[in-house]
């Protein structure tokens, strides 16, 4: 065989192995990517192989029988003019040897415990600020999600009628704030997948119809045809896999996190975080950007963190903000105190997390609990901006969300119910660091329940309003809100309705203004009329609503307290 052909094949071999491989596994070509530097150093070895195979065949076997020796028996001899030199192989297993061990040294915890718990600074602020930075939760706010993931899945497969045989809902199910004509609403979207093989291949160009979107504060679902259809999905074929295509544009960044986004004109796109490493070769992922893909026209652009575009929600993936929050309670005396120490100021993340909503900015939040297992107490919670990182420490003893979670579920009006608890929300309720949560069937919502964060203190009712109501009571009788927030007034009743356990009415020298107050506080309340003189003495919700504390019927001449 000529030197030419042994040469074609020699690298049309490499070639296509290499393209092969890169095409189906799409591996970060970055040093730092431990995969993608040990299918180096196999290719490397595989190559040099391969350069004897074709170049040395014809010095004879690699290896052959020696002469018979005593008793009879051969032995293998290697031949040295076969295979010139072994020294190659040995450079690359040493090579391999030496950036394993690089990579493994230089990120092991117990080593850089202190550079683990240092990549996220915690701010801690007095609790008091917790109500400033979280405005006061109001019933029928934008931005208060009454149902969860598996709800708003629900009712997304509800729209999907005749398209549900072709398309499947994305587990990209991102929670998101999008700017409807100027009216901000709190929305999880997600891409219409491909349900199979045939039908990813049938629509290759076409792409995907569309995604839906669930309002988690209305409840309503709607499917969303996109013009031009969406053929980068996470489920396509070939080139217009949304990872493929990512990677042929950006090969040399490291790429985690794929979510479905929408910008406030509702056009689709993926945003992807791009991050390197923090802690040496290969420890603590740190983001430091993304970059955006059009869904329709397979566009990207790489953004920093302090340019991505507003509209865009997240930018830290979740685990990732989770991940060194927890390592900067646990390491932050180092690791054998947080192992085998006294165990000074080590505290561990709860193993619940959620979102809140504020500002038009996305937070995760969590609890902040002992390393012990069976501790069901908190010793505060901490919040976390998912676009800057920025995360900020409320100190304050209270129930962990699993506990919270617990209370609820065994209350006992529910508990012969068997129902489900959902992920607590945290909210501000009057200064009031409250958990928001509701308990369902397998297939919709039955209560509402508020639980107050340090002590565990639960109302729960059916409807979102006379929950509060309760829920603002006990806050009151316990001591919770001082004299100086009631406010008072004076007048007569215009017009009132008894709903369930309250009674809402007006007042004729303030009609716009609604009060409520609880059956609950006796006759002057549950027979009160239209055209009843009244005093009241109310907290102010923050949808402007009145919830009652006292109330002097001077027509009836009781006081309710």
């Amino acid at each position: 065989m000529k030197k030419s052909v042994k040469i074609g094949i020699f690298v049309g071999v490499l070639l296509l192995w290499a393209a092969v491989f890169l095409y189906v596994t799409t591996p970060a070509i970055h040093f730092k990517n431990v995969f993608f530097m040990g299918w180096l150093a196999l290719t490397a070895a595989g190559a040099y192989i391969l350069y004897v195979v074709l170049f040395f065949r014809n010095k004879g076997p690699m290896f052959y029988r020696s002469q018979e020796g005593p008793m009879g028996v051969h032995t293998m001899v290697f031949n040295k003019d076969a295979f010139p030199s072994l020294k190659p192989l040995k450079i690359i297993g040493i090579l391999v040897i030496v950036y394993f061990l690089a990579s493994v040294l230089s990120s092991a915890v117990i080593l850089r415990s202190k550079a683990y718990a240092s990549q996220m600074p915690i701010n801690e602020l007095p609790i008091e600020e917790f109500g400033q930075m979280v405005s006061p939760e109001s019933v029928g706010s934008s931005t208060l999600p009454i149902i969860d993931e598996d709800i708003a899945r629900r009712k997304a497969e509800a729209r999907l009628g005749t398209y549900g045989s072709q398309y499947t809902i994305s587990d990209s199910f991102t929670l998101i704030h999008y700017n409807d004509n100027g009216t901000e609403r709190l929305v999880r979207v997600a891409p219409l997948e491909y349900s199979g093989f045939f039908v990813g291949l049938n629509r290759y160009y076409k792409g995907s119809v569309g995604y839906v979107m669930v309002d988690v504060v209305t409840e309503e679902a709607t499917l969303v045809e996109v013009e031009g259809g969406m053929p980068y999905l996470e489920t396509a074929l070939f080139n217009k896999n949304l990872k493929r295509h990512i990677w042929f544009q950006h090969p040399f960044s490291m790429v985690t996190d794929y979510s479905f986004e929408i910008d406030d004109n509702g056009h689709p796109y993926w945003v992807a975080t791009y991050f390197d490493y923090g802690v040496g070769l290969s420890g603590g992922p740190d983001p430091k950007g993304v970059i955006l893909c059009d869904a329709v026209t397979g566009e990207t652009q790489k953004y920093p963190m302090a340019e991505v575009p507003e509209w865009v929600d997240r930018v830290v993936p979740v685990e990732m903000a989770y991940e060194q929050a927890n390592n900067a309670f646990t390491y932050k005396n180092g690791w054998f105190n947080a192992h085998f120490g006294a165990k000074v100021n080590v505290f561990n993340l709860s193993q619940q997390y959620n979102f809140l909503s504020l500002d038009g900015r996305t937070y995760m939040y969590s609890g902040v609990t002992s390393p012990n297992d069976a501790d069901e107490t908190s010793v505060g919670f901490i919040m976390t901006d998912l676009r800057t990182k920025d995360t900020s420490y409320f100190r304050m003893q209270g129930v962990t969300e699993a506990r919270a979670m617990d209370i609820a579920r065994n209350h006992q009006t529910v508990k012969a119910q068997n129902l489900t608890p959902t992920d607590p929300l945290l909210i501000n309720i009057e200064g009031v660091p409250t958990y928001f949560l509701t308990l369902k069937n397998g297939y919709q919502r039955q209560w509402y329940v508020l639980v107050r964060v340090s002590d565990g203190t639960l109302a729960m009712n059916m409807d979102l309003k006379a929950a509060k109501t309760e829920y603002i009571s006990l806050l009151s009788s316990t001591g919770n809100l001082s004299s100086e927030e009631m406010r008072e007034a004076n007048g007569t009743v215009l017009r009132l309705l008894h709903n369930g356990d309250n009674v809402e009415f007006l007042l004729q020298e303030n009609p716009a203004k609604m009060y409520i107050a609880p059956l609950s506080m006796g006759i002057q309340v549950k027979f009160m009329q239209e055209g009843d003189a009244v005093t009241v003495r109310y907290l102010e919700s923050g949808d402007g609503t009145g919830l009652v504390r006292e109330l002097v019927n001077h027509s009836i001449g009781e006081v309710a307290p």
